[in-house]
């Protein structure tokens, strides 16, 4: 009976341990200490393959790659992102950050982030407006990663302002 208040304790410990506490993203008077979290298993190659990306459409197919891609107008640009309901944030890539006219070395808030390769140097950044799925939200959060993203994640922060997000066998639908 001891061993198993042990395993449970420990068990307990680690998904604690897992667990990130997120202060609000961005903010001009606030200096942000704490990590983000963006958790994506990320294949190794992602193909240059755009099947699988819809724009309006509220529903998306899953990628060879298992993955769901969209495809949003970020403050009027075209961005790929993948789904990741992991990612408490979005997370932009250093790439569509700067498509952005957000250039990493300018971005305030130096802080770290968490993802399934490490620890990565972020800076946080702000998308006024953001189209996907035939709906518009504004003044999104990013952190803009210093690491190797090859795609940008679309975290949380912006998911549940697009409405109810739907995961059923290799359909995602945004309604």
């Amino acid at each position: 009976m001891f061993g198993l208040h042990l395993e449970f304790g420990s068990i307990m410990a680690a998904t604690a341990s897992i667990a990130v506490a997120l202060s609000t993203p961005f903010s001009d008077d606030r200096n942000h200490q704490k990590e983000a979290a963006a958790h994506i298993a990320v294949p190794e190659s992602i193909s240059a393959d755009q099947s699988g990306i819809t724009l309006p459409a509220s529903t998306v197919q899953r990628h060879s790659d298992g993955l769901f891609y969209v495809e949003a107008q970020a403050n009027g640009h075209s961005i790929r992102f993948i789904v990741d309901t992991g990612a408490t944030v979005v997370v932009l890539n250093r790439a569509d950050a700067a498509k952005l006219g957000l250039a990493y070395e300018s971005l305030p808030g130096r802080a770290s982030m968490r993802t399934v390769s490490g620890s990565s140097d972020m800076r946080w950044a702000k998308i006024e407006r953001m189209e996907m799925a035939g709906k518009q939200i504004e003044g999104i959060s990013a952190a803009v990663i210093d690491g190797a993203l090859p795609v940008s994640l679309m975290g949380q922060n912006a998911l549940e302002q697009l409405g109810t997000v739907t995961l059923r066998g290799d359909t995602l639908t945004i309604q």
